[in-house]
């Protein structure tokens, strides 16, 4: 007789993720032992993998670059998160991923250790390429669902979320907070990064009026979480990604501003050279 699990009385989704971020955690560990000589592309697939078991699968993940129709191109990011139900990305012949900045509602960067101020910046400024990008299209993105033209620069919701997420080790916790605070007070806030989370050490993040939150528009300070007073930081992650990437605003391809070469045409046209103007073609349709 065949085994059936028991009926579910009672569903809590906390519960699920947890147990999935610690399958993540653990074979995150598996691989980094079991493949020493593939530990970039190894460690971030792990992470794209759980994020894509559970984020809408109107997302593509991936990595890849990301473009805007200045023809500006960022730095390669180990994570893309796009929504594919306003654009496709574009492939070169070597499989190369490009995504228009209008489609992308996320980017990351996966480090395996990041012991030195260097590497924490270098890591920021990575993701700094990316929100650097033009969203607004020269002003033609414009969100259908809220009715929005997209302007990143005086709008969090318009903009690009962004984290760092380290498998290893990294810079102590009292170091992070000022390092933190040091790389964003010389640049403007939409080019801010969202999380930094360090797996089985902390989560920093900002806090505004209604506490702990990635919105740098609103922030007031910076917020440092510890596994020690929050064991589950993959969860708290996983909540401020999910929420955000929902309500970042999305726009299609502007094409006339993406294909601006091809607005001249030189079309050989034949018309009417009787009539200034000539006539429109259906007044010549004879029934």
């Amino acid at each position: 007789m065949a085994k059936h699990e028991p009926p579910v009385t009672s569903f809590r989704l906390e519960n699920l993720l947890t147990l999935a971020s610690d399958r993540m955690k653990a074979d995150l560990r598996e691989r980094l032992i079991a493949h020493p000589g593939e530990l970039g592309t190894d460690r971030e697939e792990v992470i794209r993998s759980f994020l894509r078991a559970y984020l809408p699968k109107r997302f593509e993940i991936s990595t890849g670059f990301v473009f805007d129709a200045n023809g500006t191109v960022s730095k390669q990011v180990d994570i893309i998160i796009a929504d594919l139900s306003v654009c496709a990305h574009f492939e070169t012949a070597g499989g190369t991923r490009y995504y228009p900045c209008e489609s992308v509602v996320a980017v990351g960067q996966v480090k395996s250790s990041l012991t030195s101020v260097k590497k924490f910046h270098d890591a920021l400024e990575n993701l700094e390429s990316v929100k650097s990008l033009d969203r607004s299209a020269r002003g033609r993105a414009f969100d259908i669902r809220f009715n929005e033209k997209i302007d990143q620069k005086s709008n969090h919701l318009h903009q690009i979320f962004s984290f760092v997420l380290v498998t290893g080790r990294t810079i102590s916790d009292a170091a992070i907070q000022g390092q933190f605070l040091d790389h964003i007070i010389s640049r403007e806030p939409h080019l801010w990064p969202n999380v930094f989370l360090a797996l089985d050490r902390y989560l920093v993040t900002f806090c505004c009026d209604d506490g702990v939150c990635p919105n740098p528009m609103h922030a007031r300070g910076i917020a440092l979480q510890q596994a020690k007073d929050s064991p589950d930081l993959v969860m708290r992650f996983f909540l401020l990604l999910g929420r955000s990437i929902e309500v970042t605003r999305i726009s299609g391809l502007p094409y006339w501003e993406y294909l601006n070469t091809a607005h001249e045409w030189t079309a050989e046209i034949i018309y009417s050279s009787t009539d200034d103007p000539p006539p429109f073609l259906s007044a010549l349709i004879k029934v």
